[in-house]
């Protein structure tokens, strides 16, 4: 037996079993090679229970086994986390500024990015004042201004309507329906039910308009979806 390795006398009756069973096929199988189970219970000498049972020991040792390597492996995304996230800080602040414009003969695009900015980064007010101040500057009479346009995403904060053309909410009571009528001085019965003030005051919707477009149209500036 090898040097070093201590056997017990099952464990070497077993190993006796398999090398003999090895040996018996020096000329060809003598159970057929598809036959797995019938072949093992040869090699083993042990009966199809036997086998069944430690089949399943050994795939519930194999399951152990994974969770603990899992586990391990967590911890150690764990211990890692703190770096990774400052080398991912250090990279995005490499990044090239999302607000930074992109001339073209006649127009400049900005593209905006709000997912990765810190607050304190960037100056709060970005909209120019009645005297051209701020980060978009008038021309201050110096030729044509050039047309700005600004690319957002359709992040629900951009898509807010503004407050005359919300519809009503089928949640709504019927006299907040009602009110809603009244404001957009659309006439309706007395007599009519919530599902028909509804029904009236979808097929008068006006046509959508979102807050950040029309602030930003006080400013002469595009928004480009």
């Amino acid at each position: 037996m090898p040097t070093g390795h201590y056997y017990t006398q099952e464990t070497k009756e077993l190993m006796l079993s398999v090398i003999q069973f090895i040996e018996r096929e020096k000329n060809g199988p003598t159970i057929p090679l598809y036959n797995v189970n019938d072949r093992i219970m040869a090699a083993l000498q042990i009966s199809h229970g036997s086998l069944v049972k430690l089949k399943n020991e050994m795939k519930q040792l194999q399951e152990e086994q994974q969770k603990f390597l899992d586990h391990k492996l967590l911890e150690q995304q764990r211990q890692q986390q703190p770096y990774t996230l400052a080398q991912k800080y250090k990279t995005e602040r490499l990044r090239p500024r999302s607000s930074s414009p992109v001339t073209t003969p006649k127009k400049r695009l900005f593209h905006n990015d709000d997912t990765w900015v810190n607050c304190g980064e960037e100056k709060q007010a970005i909209w120019i004042d009645g005297y051209g101040k701020g980060r978009i500057r008038t021309n201050q009479g110096k030729g044509k201004a050039p047309a700005i346009t600004i690319i957002i995403d359709n992040a629900t904060w951009h898509c807010e309507l503004t407050d005359d053309t919300k519809p009503p909410l089928r949640s709504w009571r019927k006299q907040m329906i009602a009110d809603w009528l009244q404001d957009h001085n659309i006439s309706y019965a007395k007599d009519i039910s919530k599902a028909e003030l509804l029904e009236l005051a979808f097929e008068n919707l006006s046509d959508k308009k979102y807050k950040v477009e029309e602030e930003a149209k006080q400013y002469r500036i595009n928004i480009l979806r």
